[in-house]
């Protein structure tokens, strides 16, 4: 019986060694994915603030100016593909007009010399108001008019011009011009990083601790339209 109940407690005893160790070493672990989650975590805020906030030469940010107007149909009438003109003093330039829910308005520019006539068509209810922005990239205005050509019961209101902070495909294709090695080197950037928006970064990998930080922003595409989403920064070790 002795030599049993020697087996039988040395037996418990190696169950409590191994299931200590166990639980030590899953501790450990978790300590440590911990540890690399939050080194990640930190690193992918510090970086997200050089690209996206900090206005700075190598930020990805670049000002615009945004113009909100009102319209009002004050004749009781119904209006179909009514041409609006808004004269901008100076000229301005990378013109992009959009409704207040960020659809993309159809619109032409007609340079002249002095000022720049934006030209875009809009339908209207009677007595409907609707709001119109006109994003551009340039210097501040002095003068902002707006003429109806075809009809006299549409009235405007200039609302506001404001500065406005987006994204740009010029900052994205100046960041696509540093290799990948000398782009890290310039944010002093030791981890691995992809930003969606701007197709530029290392290869993600199949499995991986990946931290991803988005950003509301206003976001200019290849083809100069502006639309409001949110960034990804992908960053791992």
């Amino acid at each position: 019986m002795g030599q049993i109940d020697f087996a039988v407690a040395f037996l418990v005893m190696i169950s409590v060694l191994t299931y200590s160790f166990v639980s030590v070493s899953n501790k450990l672990a978790n300590d440590f994915n911990t540890f690399i989650q939050n080194d990640l975590d930190a690193s992918a805020s510090s970086l997200s603030k050089q690209l996206f906030k900090i206005q700075d030469d190598k930020s990805l940010i670049s000002n615009f100016k945004k113009i909100q107007a009102s319209f009002l149909e004050i004749g009781s009438y119904q209006h179909t593909n009514e041409e609006i003109n808004v004269t901008i003093t100076p000229v301005v330039n990378n013109i992009h007009v959009y409704d207040n829910f960020f659809n993309e308005i159809s619109s032409t520019f007609l340079n002249n010399g002095d000022n720049v006539t934006v030209r875009f068509r809009l339908d209207f209810l009677p007595n409907e108001k609707k709001y119109v922005n006109i994003f551009y990239n340039d210097v501040p205005t002095t003068n902002i008019k707006y003429t109806n050509v075809t009809e006299t019961n549409i009235t405007s209101v200039i609302l506001s011009e404001e500065d406005v902070y987006l994204l740009s495909q010029q900052r994205c294709n100046k960041l696509k011009s540093l290799s990948y090695e000398n782009a890290k080197n310039e944010f002093g950037f030791q981890d691995n990083f992809r930003i969606s928006e701007c197709e530029y970064g290392g290869e993600l990998p199949p499995s991986s601790n990946i931290i991803v930080k988005s950003t509301p922003l206003l976001v200019e595409g290849s083809t100069g339209a502006i639309n409001s989403t949110f960034v990804r920064l992908r960053v791992w070790q």
